[in-house]
């Protein structure tokens, strides 16, 4: 008996001999990346259950992938609220101030409170990239470095393969060919009569085997080849933003001690005002470059991980997988 159903991430039905494993089909499917998903559903001719370790490499890359995708989204976060918060509040600092020196026509340090005000929000509020952002950061480039590790252990046991295929060429024709010509030569002796031995027909067959071995192994190749590449660049992406990341911090924390040094009257505000309107340049321009850098990020994953699935699905979908 066949039992049917269908997997709440999928519109696509699925079958087994036993509702047990028909529900535990189901709850593995549930919880498959979507791009897994599609290839297990859709590359009938690939049992993934005979070959756990694919399905793990594809599992782990699309998941460290979209990690990567996810953390553009969490930055993009912290770059709007930094406009919208920090920038406007450094702003309404630097008009308060200048508002209030022309209000009153002098420097008198006692004349300036609403500046005083601003600027202690800013000493204490100065904190766009949340702890959480800076864990996710870290996760992501450690699973990538991760990622590229396996990736480079499997293209090597992939290049074993090929090198074995190769230097067992010859093995294997001779091994396949001596059969039949003893089993030919026996007749010959045996009937007596000369029966010509088909070595062509055989080669051809144990060339077109290798053939199809060799050309599978090489789709593979090309399929984690595509996966190693954009892992790389991935990473080399995530590290540019990390370097962006602690340029923004060193800024914020520039601004906390102009703000700190002003508040504690250990300078005058109009040198603390000059000075705070330098940090505002510095931290424009660097949540422009982080913003430019968090899109070209996205971008090149987003890329990468179409470019792979693609390699993938045509060396999963071409011919059976050996």
């Amino acid at each position: 008996m066949t039992f049917l159903s269908r997997s709440s991430s999928s519109s696509m039905m699925i079958k087994s001999r036993s509702e047990e494993n028909l529900s535990k089909l189901s709850e593995c499917m549930d919880n498959m990346d979507d791009d897994v998903l599609k290839m297990f559903m859709e590359c009938h001719q690939t049992d993934f259950r005979q070959d756990p370790e694919l399905l793990r490499l594809l599992s782990d890359y699309f998941t460290t992938s979209k990690s990567v995708t996810e953390l553009c989204e969490s930055l993009r976060e912290c770059l709007e609220r930094a406009e919208h918060d920090e920038c406007f509040l450094i702003d309404e600092t630097l008009r308060d101030f200048e508002e209030e020196k022309n209000g009153y026509g002098g420097l008198l340090e006692a004349s300036f409170r609403k500046t005083f005000r601003q600027l202690s929000k800013l000493g204490s509020d100065c904190d766009v990239i949340s702890g959480e952002f800076l864990r996710k950061l870290e996760m992501c480039h450690r699973e990538l470095g991760k990622m590229i590790v396996k990736l480079e252990s499997t293209m090597k046991g992939i290049d074993k393969k090929l090198r074995r295929l190769r230097g067992g060429r010859a093995v294997v024709a001779a091994a396949i060919l001596a059969p039949v010509i003893a089993l030919v030569t026996v007749g010959e002796i045996l009937a007596g009569i000369c029966v010509p031995v088909p070595v062509e027909a055989v080669s051809n067959f144990a060339a077109s085997r290798w053939r199809e071995s060799s050309e599978t192994l090489k789709r593979e190749k090309t399929a984690v080849t595509s996966m190693e590449r954009a892992t790389m660049v991935a990473l080399k992406e995530v590290e540019k933003m990390s370097r962006l990341v602690s340029r923004l911090e060193a800024v914020e924390r520039s601004i906390r001690l102009t703000a700190d040094i002003a508040v504690n009257k250990r300078s005058s505000v109009a040198f603390a005002m000059g000075g705070m309107e330098e940090e505002r340049k510095k931290l424009k321009s660097t949540l422009v470059d982080l913003d430019r850098e968090t899109g070209r990020c996205d971008g090149f994953v987003e890329f990468g991980r179409r470019l792979t699935r693609d390699k993938i699905f045509e060396f999963l979908s071409c011919g059976e997988k050996r």
